[in-house]
């Protein structure tokens, strides 16, 4: 996977960078963490979260519905920011 790929939101590209990936091996879903690189009003990272799917020409971002999914995502970002203090 590259480190980059291209959002379209609301019909203008947002260049978005990788984070993290999470294969779950019970589920058989795929995880990207994702950042645009802008912050918060607090100067945070802001970061966002998605099941995804590989593609030849690059990934496919699919919408978190389900409740166990968020929970899933939510834990992936508490690992790095937990990793990224030690």
């Amino acid at each position: 996977m590259n480190d980059s790929f291209i959002k379209k939101i609301n019909g203008k590209e947002i260049i978005c960078f990788v984070v993290a990936t999470y294969h779950d091996d019970e589920t058989n879903k795929d995880y990207i963490i994702y950042t645009d690189k802008t912050y918060t009003s607090d100067n945070k990272l802001k970061l966002y979260y998605s099941l995804y799917e590989s593609l030849d020409n690059g990934i496919k971002l699919i919408d978190i519905k389900d409740n166990s999914d968020e929970i899933i995502a939510l834990r992936i970002i508490e690992t790095l920011i937990k990793d990224g203090k030690n």
